[in-house]
């Protein structure tokens, strides 16, 4: 395998983010938000989950489900597509881009990737053709900015000198994964795709399974 996945050509390098239900299982996506490395190509879809948002969630994401519609405080009733077809057109979005993509987030490994796979896998939605691995700006932020007090995504805006603001909306947030990587890449003196592809905080798509069902069984 070449250094940047299955294929010869460099990856699709794509900032995302879930919000979701909240920490209780299932875990399910309530907006799914992406944007490529260049900020040109967005996504941004807003998903039934099939599921009550827990409490806690609500009380960081501002997102609640009554009555078979998914609300967001001070917006009402948002327009939702039910939970499997968004996983699918998600993944055709990201295909669309040429496939052969890197996932990065803030928090990858540990939240964002096993919440993706985790629904894909129950789902039985094929992604291996689209996906080649994880990359997570919050352990890439912990190495390269060990002394700052907070690493938080809000936070390091502030920490590459971007103006801090503190959204919970999936898009948003993804943008500004996609502009603090590009900040500590540049200021820490590392190519863009070395910063990407660095083994300490970059997954293959089999590790992360791996990582995400560490017994070999799927579970949700």
């Amino acid at each position: 395998m070449s250094k940047y996945g299955r294929r010869s050509q460099p990856p699709n390098v794509v900032f995302f983010d879930l919000e979701t239900t909240g920490f209780d299982r299932p875990i399910r996506p309530v907006q799914i938000g992406a944007i490529d490395s260049w900020g040109q190509r967005t996504y941004n879809q807003f998903v039934w989950p099939r599921r009550h948002v827990h409490p806690k969630a609500t009380l960081t994401n501002k997102f609640y489900t009554r009555n078979g519609v998914l609300y967001r405080q001070g917006e009402g009733a948002l327009d939702t597509i039910d939970l499997e077809d968004a996983l699918v057109h998600f993944l055709d979005w990201l295909e669309s881009l040429g496939g052969n993509v890197i996932l990065v987030a803030h928090k990858c490994l540990d939240y964002d990737a096993k919440v993706l796979l985790r629904n894909m896998e129950e789902f039985e939605i094929p992604y291996d053709h689209v996906l080649t691995g994880f990359s997570d700006s919050l352990l890439a932020s912990r190495e390269l900015y060990p002394g700052v007090p907070s690493h938080k995504l809000s936070a390091m805006l502030g920490e590459v000198g971007l103006p801090v603001r503190e959204s919970h909306d999936a898009l948003v947030d993804a943008d500004d994964c996609r502009r603090i990587c590009r900040r500590m890449a540049g200021q820490c003196r590392i190519k863009f795709l070395d910063f990407v592809f660095d083994e300490n905080w970059f997954f293959t798509l089999d590790e992360q399974w791996d990582w995400t069902f560490p017994d070999g069984v799927v579970y949700v």
